[in-house]
């Protein structure tokens, strides 16, 4: 920045809001305090909405500001006429300016002085030399002439609370807005200026939560995403967080949001014994069990097994690879009936017949969401030391030294030294073990024949090691034999059948349709609903239901809400909401709100034909599934080849 003011470039314009209103929250620019606390009322202030950070790099550079509690000198060099920035190692000043003289260099604080007389008495003390005066000369102009671009914003004079609320909230989505086109901002940092309007300290209260350093891994976005979905009836999209979050409601039910999020991570670590986040496959896996902790904070022996299905699952189906608010909501959905006495399924898309190939063609990579869910698998099973049979840590598994805990079963440099022609598979997950990174050490190289042999015989109870790293059989695992491949062939077996173990379900048809055909109808509805709404609230700020519904679909949905509300009469705002009245659609309604609005939605699905087809194949089969009716099997084929073609082009979408 300090070249481009030197050089005469434009630096972008610093944005101000001009404003009578004190805020609750203020930060320093650098080290410089803001000093307008004690401001009578009705003064003007100047609030920096963008352009924070060249701020506080020129107060570095012209007043000696720190910079994260670091003092830097900003010098320019005569010589190559160019900045350096070295760190201040000295407070005495004069050594400084005598060092400066030496190497021909001067300060952007000396550029500054009170006039040009002064700068004058400066520049005699490099010399005669008129290149180096001429230099001197240029910085200053160039320096004290330049034109910074300011734009102001000038707030009006608030009336009432709810006005000077509101101007705030315009403000904060100023702000937003305008850093939209530089550096995307997060989520995160659109939260926490919106929070710092509105007199609550997101940031602080995130860092306070971090502490606990096990956390490091989960990202902040998704605590967010966990808070959205408790205080915003299960939505967790951006928008939800940004818009829909009251922020009063958020600051008083923190503490419970975060007692809730611990109990999430402790589930994780001792139930399904995820003993370090880092290869948890998706941190927002955390949202839907903040928001079932949040709901109860104890679950009985039946729901702990429920999500525990469920946490396999999902992971193993890749469920949070992508359109991960939807699913989270799905997941919460479940949850609440899972609280009311049901029994979710969890019917989730798992290629059993193509797992096993997956396993031993999957590199090691700790990037890869599968690779995090077998690793998950292999700290289920409580891994032991070879050697000992003691435990395996899990502390600073992925960092130094401890990375070593993860060791290749048949040592790379073996194989490597003995040219086998399946290189690609070297570094297969099924390859991959937990040990103590000193026993991994004391292997090395060695042959599996070798190494297992020996622990065999100096240990009784290797065996029963073995059974702690899905190797029940030493002597049919080819490990003896250094048979490489036919290792990972029996391994890779052992692996899939203990993930049947922990998802409790069979081939994917059975987990789809026949044990229990109710949950992937429900799930798919879902998705639906929240496709149509998605869709169509893109095309409007405000609500899309008057323009983009039919009214004999508008007119029948108002019909059930009415006796909704004569059953639960309170509550009656939430029926305003277009996210509430499109969950009384029917599945032909979703057909005709498809095809009346066939110029958003004809692109993704093609035929009108189609369409009318497949929600008929799909209102045939789901509603004697729903109320427990006989199928006969025309129907049965046909509506579930409607809910693969729906997912299909669902997931096509997403």
């Amino acid at each position: 920045m300090l070249d481009s003011i030197y050089r005469g470039y434009p630096i972008g314009s610093f944005i101000f809001w001009k404003t009578t209103r004190k805020l609750p929250r203020t930060r320093s620019v650098g080290s410089i305090p803001f000093e307008g606390h004690d401001i009578s009322e009705g003064t003007e202030i100047s609030y920096v909405l963008d352009g924070q950070q060249r701020i506080a790099s020129l107060f570095a550079a012209v007043k000696g500001a720190a910079i994260d509690t670091e003092r830097y000198r900003f010098l320019f060099d005569l010589r190559r006429k160019k900045f350096i920035v070295p760190q201040m190692r000295s407070e005495d000043t004069e050594e400084l300016l005598k060092g400066d003289r030496e190497r021909l260099l001067i300060s952007i604080e000396e550029i500054f002085t009170n006039n040009r007389a002064a700068y004058r008495q400066i520049c005699r003390q490099y010399g005669e030399n008129e290149e180096y005066a001429g230099t001197l000369d240029t910085l200053y102009d160039r320096f004290v002439s330049y034109r910074f671009s300011v734009i102001q914003v000038i707030d009006q004079e608030p009336q009432g609370d709810e006005e000077r609320s509101e101007g705030v909230r315009q403000v904060v989505r100023m702000f937003s807005r305008i850093n939209e086109t530089g550096r995307k901002l997060s989520v995160v940092a659109k939260m926490v200026a919106r929070c710092w309007g509105e007199g609550f300290d997101l940031r602080e209260a995130l860092d306070e939560f971090y502490s606990r350093k096990e956390l490091d891994a989960i990202r902040e976005e998704t605590f967010l995403q966990a808070a959205s979905a408790i205080l915003n009836y299960r939505k967790s999209r951006s928008r939800d967080i940004l818009e829909r979050t009251n922020i009063r409601k958020l600051e008083a039910e923190w503490d419970g949001i975060v007692e809730s999020f611990y109990l999430a991570v402790e589930f994780v670590k001792t139930k399904l014994k995820v003993n370090n986040l880092d290869y948890l496959p998706f941190d927002v896996i955390l949202v839907p069990l903040t928001y079932l902790f949040h709901n109860q904070h104890a679950l009985n022996n039946e729901q702990t097994q429920q999500v525990e299905k469920w946490f396999w699952r999902a992971c193993l189906s890749n469920r949070y690879d992508s359109t991960v608010e939807s699913r989270t909501e799905e997941d919460c959905i479940a949850f609440d009936e899972m609280l009311e006495g049901k029994k979710p399924k969890f019917a989730f898309l798992i290629d059993w017949d193509a797992l096993r190939n997956n396993l031993i063609n999957q590199r090691y990579n700790l990037r890869n969401a599968f690779v995090k869910t077998v690793l998950a698998l292999y700290s289920y099973a409580d891994p032991q030391n070879l050697l000992d049979g003691r435990g395996v840590s899990f502390t600073g598994l992925f960092s130094g030294y401890y990375k070593h805990n993860l060791h290749h079963i048949f040592p790379q440099a073996y194989l490597r030294d003995n040219e086998a022609r399946q290189r690609e598979f070297f570094d297969s997950i099924v390859n991959i073990m937990f040990i103590p990174a000193i026993t991994n050490n004391e292997i090395r190289d060695k042959a599996p024949g070798a190494y297992f042999s020996a622990l065999a015989n100096a240990n009784e109870d290797f065996a029963d090691i073995l059974q702690h790293h899905y190797i029940p059989s030493l002597s049919q695992s080819g490990l003896l034999e250094n048979d490489f491949l036919r290792f990972l062939d029996f391994r890779a077996d052992q692996l899939v059948k203990a993930f049947r173990v922990r998802t409790g379900i069979g081939s994917r048809s059975e987990g789809l349709f026949s044990s229990d055909p109710a949950t992937p109808i429900s799930l798919l509805e879902t998705r639906i609903r929240t496709f149509l709404h998605n869709t169509l609230k893109e095309e409007t700020p405000e609500s899309y239901w008057k323009e983009f519904v039919p009214p004999d679909i508008q007119e029948a949905v108002n019909k059930k809400m009415q006796d909704e509300m004569k059953r639960h009469p309170y509550g009656r705002d939430e029926f305003n909401r277009d996210e509430v009245r499109i969950q009384f659609l029917d599945i032909m309604d979703y057909s005709k709100v498809i095809l009346s609005n066939w110029q958003l939605f004809g692109v993704s699905f093609g035929s009108k034909g189609e369409v009318e087809k497949h929600f008929l194949a799909f209102k045939n089969y789901r509603n004697p599934v729903k109320h427990g009716r006989s199928l006969n099997e025309v129907d049965k084929r046909n509506g579930e080849a409607a809910v693969l073609w729906l997912e299909n082009i669902l997931r096509e979408i997403q």
